[in-house]
C-alpha cells in the first residue's frame, strides 16, 4: 500500500524540518566562529578604510611619484567614481563571513573566554585607530618595548592581518598604475582592448604579483608595520586573553579557516577592483 501525495508531502516536509533542526546547531556555529573571526582580524574596518568612497583614490594617489601626483587629479577623480560604484563593503564582508563560515562548518564555537577577548581585542584596535599619529606612537614604543613572549608570537602567525594588509596594496599598486598611465596619455592601451581581454589581463597582473624592485620594497614595509602594529595590539592584550585567543586559533578548523579568509578577502578585492578599472577606462574621460 502506497502512501497518498498528501501524506507523502507532510512526510517530506516534516524530514526536511528535522534535517533543519539536526543542522542548524552546526551552522549556528560556523557562523558564530565566522563572525569572531572577522571581529578579531577587523575584517570590517579594514575593508572599510581601503575601499569606501574616497579611500581607493586617496591611497592610489599615495602611491604616484610627485611628477604623476600633479597631473593625476583628473584620473583619480575618475578612479574615485569608478571605485564608488564597484566597492561594496557590506556585500563583500557578508561574502568574506559565508566563505568562511563554510570552512569551519562543524567546528565548535569559541569558547566564551575566546569571544570576550575579541570583543577586547577589537576594542582595542578601534581605540588605537581613533588616536592621533603622537599618541599612536607613544602607545607603540610602550608596547613593542615589552619582552616577546612565545604565546603572543604564535598567535600572530595564526592571523592573517599582514596577508590581508598585502591584498590591500597590491590593489593599491594595480590601481594607481592605471591611473598613471591615464594621466600620462596612455589610455589608448586600455580603451582599445575587449572587456574580456581586459579582465584577463588583470587577472595576469594579480596572479604575476608585485615584482619591481621599488613596489616590492614598499610591499615588504607595509607588510612589516602591520606586523609590528598587531604585534603592539597583543602585547596590550592580558595574558588570559591572549591564551584563550591562542586555544581557539590553534584548533584543528581554524587553518582552512585562515586559509578561507585570505583567500576570499583577496576574491572580493580583486573582483571589485576589475570592475572599477572596466569602469574607470571605459568611462575615461568623461568623468
Amino acid at each position: 500500500m502506497t502512501a497518498s501525495p498528501v501524506v507523502a508531502k507532510r512526510f517530506s516536509f516534516a524530514s526536511f524540518l528535522l534535517l533543519l533542526l539536526l543542522l542548524a546547531p552546526a551552522l549556528a556555529r560556523a557562523q558564530d566562529r565566522a563572525q569572531a573571526l572577522l571581529q578579531f582580524e577587523g575584517v570590517q574596518a579594514r575593508y572599510q578604510a581601503a575601499y569606501a568612497p574616497g579611500a581607493v583614490a586617496r591611497d592610489a594617489r599615495q602611491l604616484l611619484e610627485p611628477a604623476d601626483q600633479a597631473i593625476a587629479d583628473n584620473a583619480l577623480k575618475a578612479l574615485d567614481a569608478a571605485a564608488a560604484r564597484s566597492f561594496d563593503v557590506a556585500a563583500s564582508v557578508a561574502a568574506i563571513r559565508q566563505e568562511v563560515a563554510a570552512a569551519g562548518k562543524g567546528a565548535a564555537a569559541p569558547s566564551p573566554e575566546a569571544v570576550a577577548a575579541v570583543a577586547r581585542f577589537a576594542q582595542l584596535r578601534a581605540d588605537y585607530a581613533a588616536k592621533d599619529q603622537a599618541a599612536k606612537f607613544e602607545f607603540f614604543n610602550r608596547e613593542r618595548a615589552k619582552p616577546a613572549d612565545p604565546a603572543r608570537t604564535e598567535l600572530l602567525e595564526r592571523m592573517a592581518a599582514v596577508d590581508m594588509r598585502e591584498v590591500d596594496f597590491s590593489s593599491q599598486l594595480l590601481l594607481s598604475s592605471v591611473v598613471k598611465q591615464l594621466a600620462r596619455g596612455n589610455a589608448g592601451q586600455f580603451t582599445s582592448l575587449p572587456d574580456r581581454t581586459l579582465d584577463m589581463a588583470v587577472d595576469t597582473l594579480w596572479s604575476r604579483g608585485v615584482t619591481s624592485p621599488r613596489p616590492r620594497n614598499l610591499l615588504t614595509v607595509a607588510r612589516e608595520l602591520e606586523k609590528q602594529v598587531t604585534q603592539a595590539l597583543l602585547a596590550a592584550l592580558p595574558d588570559a586573553d591572549v591564551a584563550a585567543l591562542l586555544a581557539w586559533r590553534n584548533d584543528p578548523q581554524a587553518p582552512a579557516e585562515r586559509e578561507a579568509l585570505v583567500g576570499a578577502y583577496r576574491a572580493e578585492v580583486k573582483a571589485s577592483g576589475a570592475v572599477a578599472i572596466r569602469t574607470m577606462v571605459r568611462g575615461w574621460p568623461r568623468f
